[in-house]
C-alpha cells in the first residue's frame, strides 16, 4: 500500500503512531506497541511492521541524545547476544507466516507479556505487604538456584542491577573472586523472546521493560539504557526487514515527514519522565500494551 496516496484518516493515524513511538522511547515504554497495533489494523501487517521499524530507528536516535548520560552498558551486553538469537528465529518465522498469522502472533505475544508483567507486579506487592522476619541462624551461602529461581531478581541474585556487582564482567560470567557463573536463565529467556518479538512485531518493549524493571533501574536510567539497546537491535534487524520486503523505498517518504513529530515528542517525553511516579509509569505501559494485544488478537 502506497501511504503517500492514502486517505487523510490514514495520515492522521500515522501521526498518532509517530507520537506513540516518540513517547515509547522517551516516557512510556510499550506505547509504540499500541501504535503498530493500530497501523496493522488498516494496512498489511508486514508493511506496518516495516514502517514502524523505520519510525522507531528515528526515535531511537532522538532518545539517545535525550538520555545520553543515562545508560548501563553492562546490562546491555548481557542481553544483546540472546536477542540476536531471537531475531534469527523471528526471521525464520516470517519466511513462512502469512499476514493473518503475523497479526495473531503479535497479539498473542503482547497479551502474554502484559499478563506476565501483571503477575510479577502482584507478586512483588504481596512480598512487600508480608512482614519480614529476622533470621535466627546464619544465612547459607547462595546457590545457583538462589540466583535463578525468581525472575524478579537481578542477575546477581540481589534484586538490583546485575552490573552493580564488584568485579562483574560485561557478560556477567565472573564474580569478584574470579569464579565462573553460568549464563543467567533470566537474561537468556528474556533476550531470545525479545529478539523474536521485535523481529516479528517490533514488540519487544513489554519484554525488555519487565527485564530492566527487575534489574532495579530508575525511570531515567531505564529509558537511557533501552534507547541504546533498541537502536543497536533495530539496526541489526534492518537488513532482515529489507530482505523480507517489509520496508521499501516508497515507505521512507512518509517516515521522513514524521521525523519532526517524533523529535518533538521525545523532547516532551524527556521532561515528563523526570517527574513521573514509577508505579504510574508501569501501570500505564501495561494498559497500552494490553490494548494493542487485544486489538490484534481479535
Amino acid at each position: 500500500m502506497d501511504l503517500m496516496s492514502a486517505s487523510m484518516d490514514t495520515w492522521l493515524l500515522l501521526v498518532a503512531v509517530a507520537i506513540l513511538i516518540g513517547l515509547d522511547k522517551s516516557f512510556l515504554p510499550g506505547a509504540g506497541v499500541l501504535g503498530i497495533g493500530f497501523l496493522a489494523a488498516v494496512i498489511p501487517a508486514r508493511q506496518a511492521s516495516g514502517i514502524t521499524l523505520a519510525l522507531i530507528i528515528v526515535a531511537d536516535w532522538a532518545a539517545i541524545w535525550a538520555y545520553r548520560k543515562d545508560v548501563d552498558w553492562r546490562a546491555l551486553l548481557r542481553l544483546l547476544p540472546n536477542i540476536v538469537v531471537g531475531v534469527v528465529l523471528g526471521s525464520g518465522f516470517l519466511l513462512v507466516a502469512d499476514n493473518a498469522a503475523t497479526k495473531r502472533t503479535i497479539g498473542v505475544l503482547i497479551v502474554a507479556f502484559v499478563l506476565i508483567n501483571i503477575a510479577v507486579m502482584a507478586r512483588n506487592r504481596h512480598r512487600r505487604a508480608t512482614p519480614a522476619t529476622a533470621p535466627t541462624t546464619p544465612a547459607a551461602a547462595p546457590t545457583t538456584a538462589d540466583h535463578t529461581a525468581d525472575l524478579t531478581a537481578g542477575d546477581d541474585g540481589q534484586g538490583g542491577r546485575g552490573s552493580a556487582g564488584e568485579g562483574a564482567t560485561a557478560g556477567g560470567t565472573t564474580t569478584g573472586t574470579g569464579t565462573r557463573r553460568r549464563v543467567s536463565p533470566k537474561s537468556l529467556l528474556f533476550g531470545v523472546l525479545a529478539g523474536f518479538a521485535t523481529m516479528v512485531a517490533n514488540a519487544a518493549g513489554p519484554i525488555t521493560s519487565l527485564y530492566f524493571l527487575s534489574e532495579g533501574f530508575a525511570v531515567v536510567r531505564f529509558l537511557g539504557t533501552t534507547a541504546w539497546l533498541f537502536l543497536i537491535l533495530n539496526l541489526i534487524k534492518l537488513p532482515f526487514s529489507l530482505s523480507l520486503g517489509m520496508l521499501t523505498g516508497s515507505d521512507l517518504r512518509p517516515v521522513a515527514i514524521m521525523v519532526p513529530v517524533i523529535v518533538a515528542t521525545v523532547l516532551v517525553g524527556r521532561q515528563l519522565a523526570r517527574r513521573v511516579d514509577r508505579r504510574v509509569f508501569t501501570t500505564v505501559v501495561l494498559i497500552l500494551c494490553g490494548g494493542a494485544g487485544v486489538i490484534l488478537r481479535v
